[in-house]
């Protein structure tokens, strides 16, 4: 056998597959990397060796979201012309959720104005309540502009409200216009009447049970109005969210009386502190985590002791030239600072989701100016939101009203300008000084009517989203002509003359009527009086109920308590007395064979308010067209790259784009008389009343918001919201209540129902339902589209309360709410199917006018009537199947329900006048001759 044999392989070689694994072992990295790692090459390995295919796939997609937003940030005009522009200062609110307020946040706006480079005070004030802090360490989005709750809105609510709810109110406001809002929460909060706060030392007992901290000890850190600012704001929607856990004092025993103390028992105090610190980090953690969810619950700990802070100086304080050694307790504290300050400046913000997804443009005031004479307001500010600005577009501004938009002019900021820009600037301003300035044209502006006066003579409906033209749906344009006649505004007629016939008074001679035989309205309130039995049964209003003692109010608010425990042990069951005819009582209620299927004309017999409002064929077809064209408008904005004014292109890259686009024709009308997001611009109101703005506070800040077509148009409005918890005094329908929705507050006397689906009509509840369920409240109010959030607040003894939150559902006057009555009866000869049924009614004409009205029993029975017997409301019935002794026999009737206007005035914008409807009538009336 030779020795040089060796075995070879033949052309039948076995060929293993490959390995297909994307992801490579330890041993193959190692391999690669050729013995020992540097650094670069072990950063690269572990995160090749820890992160999932899961994290991989989520840090690609966060990536090409970042490219996106970015992108789509550059197409809105947010950064114009490749950066020479810088985008809008974020927006930052800081909220106590503390015994303290105005301390602690002015000490937190204090440490992040301290470390900025420059500061811009708009209204060159030291107690200014915008302040723009500029960092130039982050150029993308180092502009903050830093807001209080104490020194933002509170003053607009000083004067109207208790301490409290002023800040709660204060916090929604701030809420709307803020990209980040910070919660403070002091970590050396006492409890009232405690000295010294979690020092577990020596024989308490709270120390030698237990080495954990329950959460109830440490929930006196968020004070009663925090709870408060926490339910509200998270019912209309936070933006980002950050928790600052400020440390406002040494820890208490270790720096006092050191020369007295052992080491022992600085030992323990030492421990103690450490201790006290841990479990409020835990505690504050968790409490970032429950409230305001997984995204975000960061916690940021931040020194802001009293005797080191810092004042809001502009120049920039001069650093030692080794602080870790001079004071290594300042450079931890500076080292905080800035810690907190680069998140901010770096973290994705962005504002409410309610207010970025809707295409509304807003504008947070860094100043204002009225002119009395003129009554012109100028707001000057950054345009914000998703949709640029149309001039011909009403503005509503918070606490003031809603107006016209006379002219937008763009404005300087030098917190925003660079010198690149403002050398741009500069060789533009003689090339566009005509164009720097937009006018509104009144021809396309809609009008700020709120009511529709129709004049049915002339066949005028006020409906909308119908064949008719839109010019038949708006209400008149003349102005609100003086009333001439004597009495307030109540219209004069003949005596004896109905509502009716009062409307022919135009074509009467006035000389041929005696003035001795006119009227104010005294005869018609005395036929239209109503029975002392209704009244009774209706009792007396709280909300009407002013000039009463506390002991009657007591006596009103127990009344109203069990007429609510009633109504849910025996809910819709009324009794009728001996003494009143039931056929009188109940004219106006019918029966339904099927509360699902039966028909109700929406149409039929509408009340005198319903002709004052708005009617929609079809809402959500109004809101999905009046969306569709706010896309196009922001389609015809991006491809213009947001460098437009007035819907005039600039720049050379914008010269190319328009050759280039082959529907330019249709974007230039398209964006004519618009802005882009972002321009710092001065909007001019006009028609502002002198009275209403001599109301607000003098520093007050403004914000104003663009509304969209028909929002400022009344109706019906639907919300669906669920109660937040029992209130002391039961809240029933139609009792005044404020609702916050979106952008608008007005106050209304709402109707709740029955939320039901696959049904057109909605059963009416006379109370609002307990916590936790769902229902609905219809209100008049102005038009509001989808998606908002809505809030409502109760005025009990001079305090806001949040009784309920929800959101817009929308408007149409079409929807039935429909009020049950259950009348009861009870068997008492049965044979079979027969049954006498006795104590429904008391009169046998009664009994005939019901007759055609079917029965049912609460054991599941239906039935009829038959006849009547005898003299005392006695009825024979007749049932689908046999009747038992102990059944209830009922008797179902239906009503519809209709909203109410607050005090018969319709009251529903804040800050303008209001008037009846008999009012406007008249002066329409008026005009006409």
């Amino acid at each position: 056998m030779p020795t040089n044999h060796h075995h070879r392989s033949g052309p039948l070689k076995q060929s293993n597959k490959r390995n297909k694994r994307s992801k490579s072992s330890k041993r193959s990295l190692t391999r690669l990397a050729g013995g020992k790692v540097e650094g670069t090459r072990r950063s690269a390995f572990k995160q090749n060796v820890f992160h999932s295919k899961a994290d991989r796939r989520h840090m690609q997609q966060q990536k090409r979201t970042s490219k996106k937003e970015e992108l789509m940030r550059r197409k809105r005009g947010i950064v114009v012309g490749g950066g020479v522009a810088a985008p809008p200062p974020r927006v930052v609110g800081i909220v106590s959720l503390g015994q303290q307020q105005d301390e602690l946040e002015e000490r937190l706006r204090q440490l992040i104005v301290g470390q900025a480079d420059r500061i811009i005070r708009p209204n060159d004030k030291s107690d200014s309540a915008t302040l723009t802090a500029k960092f130039d360490k982050h150029k993308k989005d180092g502009n903050l502009t830093v807001l209080t709750n104490s020194t933002a809105f509170r003053s607009l609510y000083s004067n109207t409200m208790n301490a409290t709810d002023a800040a709660v109110f204060a916090a929604l406001d701030l809420c709307r216009v803020c990209d980040i809002l910070v919660f403070v929460i002091d970590a050396h909060g006492q409890r009232p009447g405690d000295d010294v706060l979690g020092m577990n030392i020596g024989d308490d007992s709270r120390s030698q049970s237990t080495n954990q901290t329950s959460q109830q000890d440490w929930d006196h850190l968020i004070s009663d109005r925090g709870d408060r600012i926490l339910s509200a704001v998270k019912s209309q929607g936070l933006p980002r969210v950050v928790t600052i856990l400020a440390k406002t004092q040494s820890d208490p025993g270790i720096e006092e009386d050191d020369d007295h103390m052992t080491t022992q028992s600085a030992k323990s105090l030492r421990r103690a502190n450490i201790k006290r610190n841990t479990d409020v980090k835990k505690y504050v953690s968790r409490f970032a985590t429950t409230e305001f969810g997984v995204d975000n619950d960061k916690v940021i700990e931040v020194n802001l002791k009293e005797e080191e802070s810092s004042g809001m100086d502009e120049e920039k304080l001069v650093e030692e030239s080794d602080p870790r050694i001079s004071d290594p307790e300042a450079h931890a504290k500076r080292v905080l600072a800035e810690s907190f300050v680069r998140g901010l400046c770096s973290m994705s913000a962005s504002p409410s989701n309610w207010v970025s997804q809707l295409p509304r443009s807003y504008l947070l005031s860094d100043k204002h100016n009225y002119d009395p004479k003129s009554q012109e307001l100028s707001l000057t500010g950054y345009m914000r939101g998703v949709a640029p600005f149309d001039v011909n577009s009403l503005i509503h501004v918070p606490n003031l009203g809603t107006f016209a938009c006379k002219s937008v002019q763009r404005a300087t900021n030098s917190s925003a300008a660079t010198r690149k820009q403002k050398n741009v600037e500069d060789t533009m301003q003689d090339q566009d000084n005509n164009t720097e300035l937009i006018e509104s044209d009144p021809m396309k502006r809609e009008s700020l009517e709120q009511f529709a006066t129709p004049d049915a003579l002339d066949g005028e409906q006020n409906l909308v989203g119908f064949d008719e033209a839109d010019e038949e749906f708006e209400g008149d344009d003349g102005k609100n002509s003086q009333d001439d006649t004597e009495h307030g505004g109540t219209f004069a007629r003949p005596a004896g003359w109905s509502d009716y016939q009062s409307a022919w008074l135009d074509a009467v001679d006035d000389d041929a009527i005696d003035p001795d035989d006119f009227d104010h309205g005294e005869l018609a309130k005395q036929l239209n009086q109503k029975s002392s039995a209704s009244v009774a049964t209706n009792g007396m209003d709280l909300d009407d109920a002013n000039e009463i003692s506390e002991e009657e109010r007591r006596a009103l608010v127990e009344q109203r308590r069990k007429q609510q425990q009633e109504d849910q042990e025996f809910p819709d069951e009324v009794q009728v007395n001996e003494d009143e005819k039931a056929r009188e009582r109940f004219a106006r209620y019918r029966s339904l064979k099927s509360f699902k299927k039966s028909y109700w004309d929406p149409k039929e017999n509408l009340p005198d308010s319903y002709a004052s409002i708005f009617h929609f064929a079809s809402f959500k077809t109004t809101q999905r067209s009046i969306m569709a064209e706010m896309r196009d408008l922001v389609k015809a904005s991006e491809a213009c790259n947001g460098d437009f004014w007035d819907g005039v292109k600039k720049g050379a890259r914008a010269v190319e784009d328009v050759t280039m686009a082959d529907d330019s024709d249709d974007e230039d009308d398209i964006l004519e008389g618009c802005i882009p997001a972002g321009s710092y611009v001065t909007l001019t109101l006009e028609g502002v009343d002198e009275v209403s703005y001599s109301s607000l506070s003098p520093d007050a800040l403004l914000s104003a918001v663009a509304l969209l077509p028909h929002e400022n148009k009344v109706s019906v409005l639907h919300m669906g919201l669920s109660n937040c918890k029992d209130s002391e005094v039961p809240v029933k329908s139609k009792d005044v209540l404020t609702f916050r929705c979106g952008w608008r507050t007005w106050t209304g006397r709402p109707v709740f129902s029955q939320n039901n689906l696959n049904c057109d009509k909605h059963k009416f509840e006379r109370f609002m339902p307990q916590a936790g369920s769902f229902f609905a409240a219809s209100v008049f109010g102005p038009v509001t589209y989808t998606p908002c959030p809505v809030l409502v607040f109760r005025d009990i003894n001079g305090t806001k309360e949040l009784v309920a939150s929800g959101s817009m559902i929308g408007a149409d006057a079409d929807r039935i709410v429909v009020k049950r009555i259950i009348l009861t009866g009870y068997p008492v000869r049965v044979h079979k199917r027969f049954a006498s049924v006795k104590y429904m009614f008391y009169d046998p004409e009664d009994v005939k006018w019901f007759k055609p009205a079917g029965l049912t029993t609460k054991h599941g029975l239906n039935g009829k009537i038959e006849e009547s017997v005898g003299e005392h409301g006695t009825m024979k019935c007749l049932f689908n199947a046999p009747i038992k002794q102990h059944d209830t026999v009922c008797l179902c009737l239906y009503k519809r329900i209709y909203p109410k206007f607050l005090d018969d005035r319709k009251q529903v914008d804040e800050g303008q006048t209001v008037r009846t409807i008999s009012e406007e009538r008249l002066d329409n009336q008026v005009n006409k001759k």
